[in-house]
């Protein structure tokens, strides 16, 4: 691969792949649109939905602080570097899986590097691919943060700052991103990944102990909070970092000092664009020897032996038949290899957890009005929008991907509608884990009562139930076997019954939690709520379960009639 461009120029190069990749996302967004427009339009709806959500969050939280001056004063600044600092941790582990993803791994790669085209082209265009893919969590989040904060402001010139400081954040995280993708192509082989990525975890779950430790608001007044407040959010005040460059230009510009924040904003975007360029041109040069390495490394590190019971993922399915407890083990093997797969989930959770371990709990403020309860329900609600954006994307494929194995698999001693047992097992143990710790965290958190820590707890285990239920059980009795795209099973019209099914369970069971709630919000919530919203609440714990239970008897029968 030769550094020596060709005749054409590089800007024309470069437009020309920026082109052919929007009309490739185009035509995708197009095909899309036709094959399973009813998706699409749920989730655009699901999606409206989860603004509106955040936007009303955002907004109570603004207007509480505004009615105390000192708190706000303190506050909403540290809001704004807490949020930008989380962003720009979970953007750059975003941008780094992606980038790793689209420069190492795809063969898109390969082939356009014997295209006359030089490896600054390439770097270029996957560096703004990933800019574009990995920002939607910053959009998601950022919109209706700035809509709770417009209307408090009278210049419509806040509107075009608070985009301008969205837009020039962005490539900061994905620059480092980029290099970090870099360094583990060039460095390090798999087995050495691995053990970052546990060390990592183990990080993160260091940190979420030492959030819930450092929770001190409970009765404390005002000095004592504000104090209090300062030193834990004290670390992302550094004036190194680009949050708090960010969080400065956007308090000046809600204070209407727009020349103040006009100022941060040339320093954010000076520094994205030369952490850009360095971070392009770096990685252009020094390209060849980190894609030899990971072409090289690309299916090696794993060759091991696996023994009759699975190896160390199939004692997490000890109470599994051998050949049941084997699929499902090669099902979380799978799923742990794939950063694309678990990395949304941690991020998508990796938010929640952040925003529960920062917040104070106001108890003493919102249990007299009744609204103490409200909290909880909403980080119910969020933990189980979460599972069933995870459980349609990534658990409905999983009998569809089997299809050119089917025949492998019905050489096992069992019934082929078993199969979806080892399905859901896999399905059950992933989303209970992160589910249950999520609300765990949030339960400590909040310090809710027993009684609503235990109706909180079986909601969620009945929820994932029932989402494991339909993906597993409609995706066998919808199946795609001829396709080998996950994105393309989860796109079709059995992708699209599971997320319609999903959603109108979660609606139900959170309808029914949600009136459950209301009717006890002047209660103390360790006490037993009234007869009639405990009924409420077993009623909807029964109906997920009998429903996930349903649609995985009518999968078994469909996969049991197929002919292999």
């Amino acid at each position: 691969m030769s550094d020596t461009p060709p005749s054409t120029g590089r800007p024309q190069r470069l437009g020309l792949l920026c082109r052919v990749k929007a009309r490739a996302i185009c035509n995708h967004a197009a095909q899309a649109l036709n094959d399973a427009p009813l998706r699409i339009s749920a989730s655009a709806i699901l999606i409206a939905v989860i603004w509106l959500g955040i936007y009303a969050m955002f907004y109570t939280v603004f207007h509480q602080l505004r009615r105390t001056p000192l708190e706000a004063t303190v506050a909403i600044p540290l809001v704004f570097n807490f949020f930008f600092a989380a962003m720009l941790v979970l953007l750059t582990f975003s941008n780094a899986i992606i980038a790793y993803a689209a420069l190492f791994q795809k063969n898109e790669s390969a082939y356009l590097l014997t295209s006359p085209l030089i490896p600054l082209d390439l770097v270029t265009l996957k560096y703004l691919e990933s800019l574009l893919i990995s920002s939607w969590a910053l959009v998601l989040l950022g919109i209706p943060l700035m809509l709770s904060l417009a209307g408090q402001v009278e210049s419509q010139s806040f509107y075009w700052l608070f985009l301008a400081f969205f837009l020039a954040f962005i490539p900061i995280p994905g620059a480092v991103g980029m290099l970090g993708a870099w360094a583990v192509a060039r460095y390090f082989p798999r087995r050495v990944l691995s053990t970052v990525v546990g060390v990592a975890a183990v990080l993160i779950a260091l940190l979420a102990v030492w959030g819930i430790r450092s929770m001190q608001f409970k009765d404390a007044g005002i000095e004592v909070w504000l104090r209090s407040f300062q030193d834990r959010m004290g670390f992302v005040q550094s004036a190194l970092l680009p949050n708090a460059w960010v969080g400065a230009g956007i308090d000046y510009a809600l204070n209407g000092h727009f020349h103040e924040a006009a100022m941060y904003l040339c320093v954010t975007l000076a520094n994205a664009l030369f952490l850009s360029w360095l971070a392009v041109m770096f990685v252009a040069k020094n390209f060849d020897t980190a894609f030899d390495r990971a072409s090289s490394e690309r299916g090696a590190g794993f060759r091991v032996a696996c023994p009759a019971s699975g190896g160390i993922a199939g004692l997490a399915f000890f109470y599994l038949p051998p050949p049941l407890r084997l699929i499902a083990a090669k099902d979380l093997r799978t799923f742990l290899r794939d950063p694309l797969q678990w990395s949304q989930l941690v991020i998508l959770f990796g938010l929640l957890v952040l925003y529960l371990s920062n917040m104070p709990t106001l108890r003493t403020q919102l249990a007299g009005q009744g609204w103490f309860l409200l909290i909880p329900f909403l980080n119910l609600c969020a933990i189980s929008l979460i599972l069933a954006t995870f459980t349609c994307r990534f658990v409905f494929p999983l009998v569809s991907l089997e299809g050119r194995k089917l025949w492998l698999i019905a050489l096992l001693p069992v019934p082929p509608g078993r199969i979806l047992v080892a399905k859901f097992a896999f399905a059950m143990t992933v989303t209970l884990l992160v589910a249950l710790t999520a609300m765990a965290f949030a339960v400590v958190a909040l310090e809710l009562g027993l009684v609503w820590t235990v109706i909180h707890l079986a909601v969620t285990i009945a929820i994932c139930f029932g989402l494991c239920g339909f993906a597993v059980g409609i995706g066998a009795r919808l199946p795609m076997f001829g396709e080998s795209n996950a994105a393309r099973i989860a796109n079709g019209i059995g992708g699209t019954t599971n997320l319609l099914a999903s959603v109108a369970l979660v609606g139900a069971v959170l309808t029914a939690v949600g009136v459950a709630t209301w009717r006890s919000r002047f209660l103390p919530d360790d006490v037993l709520p009234e007869p009639r919203a405990l009924v409420i609440c077993c009623c909807a714990v029964t109906t997920s379960i009998a429903c996930g239970l349903a649609a995985l008897e009518r999968g078994a029968q469909h996969l049991n009639g197929i002919e292999v």
